[in-house]
């Protein structure tokens, strides 16, 4: 009932970042634990009726990166991948890679993300300054009709080994290896919509939702039965 109870959890925040732009969908890490054996002693002897499981638990859990579709907004300043690939961001808290691509400029005329975080260039963090500004499907930063830098885009050998740090952030971990720059393809004036199918997820609530009432009416018959052996044996 708890591993159903934290399933539940994860699919109702995929369906609450249903138009979070950029979002990846997560499942839960179900483990089983180990199994136990069953003997049948009598008069000294034991037999072996089986195995007997001692129930599952969650443990972490799984990032889909499949891509998800593209909304047109027209935005200069909106850009999405087209498949594989993330933006570097500079954050307070160090290093960390997005596919939401709507960026904004900051007070300070520097490229950035909707949260205040600086996006970062193949040289830095992005001046843009007051100009106008447009990006182009190879990630090059045009100010005026002048190139000033190029978005630096990154993959990841493995991205299982990166961790979810809010506001659509990854960290790597020392299990994804070293980030290595990414010829991507680009969208300008396009976002990534998140990649959470509505249907599925709602089929998922439910299935999710009657192996919780399952697991609650073995529960109740297991309290029945410690009641009659009580009150009758």
């Amino acid at each position: 009932m708890l591993v159903e109870t934290m399933r539940m959890d994860v699919a109702s925040n995929n369906l609450a970042n249903v138009d979070t732009a950029g979002f990846q969908r997560q499942t839960a890490h179900i483990y089983a634990t180990p199994q136990r054996p069953v003997l049948r002693v009598h008069q000294g002897q034991s037999r072996m009726l089986g195995a007997l499981g001692t129930g599952a638990l969650v443990e972490g859990s799984h990032t889909s990166f499949m891509p998800g579709t593209l909304r047109q907004t027209d935005n200069p300043l909106d850009v999405a991948l087209v498949g594989a690939g993330f933006f570097a961001i500079t954050t307070p808290e160090g290093p960390r890679y997005t596919r939401d691509g709507r960026f904004t400029v900051n007070p300070s005329g520097l490229l950035a993300t909707l949260d205040g975080n600086l996006v970062r260039g193949e040289n830095g963090p992005i001046y843009v300054g007051e100009g106008p500004v447009s990006i182009t499907d190879t990630g090059q930063v045009m100010v005026g009709g002048q190139v000033v830098d190029k978005l630096l885009i990154v993959e990841f050998n493995d991205r299982n080994g990166l961790v979810r740090r809010g506001t659509n952030l990854f960290e790597a971990t020392p299990e994804a290896g070293d980030a290595f720059r990414y010829r991507a393809v680009l969208a300008p004036g396009m976002i990534e919509l998140a990649n959470v199918n509505v249907v599925r997820e709602m089929v998922n609530l439910i299935n999710i939702q009657r192996a919780y009432e399952a697991n609650q009416k073995v529960v109740q018959a297991f309290d029945e039965t410690l009641g009659k052996i009580i009150n009758e044996v």
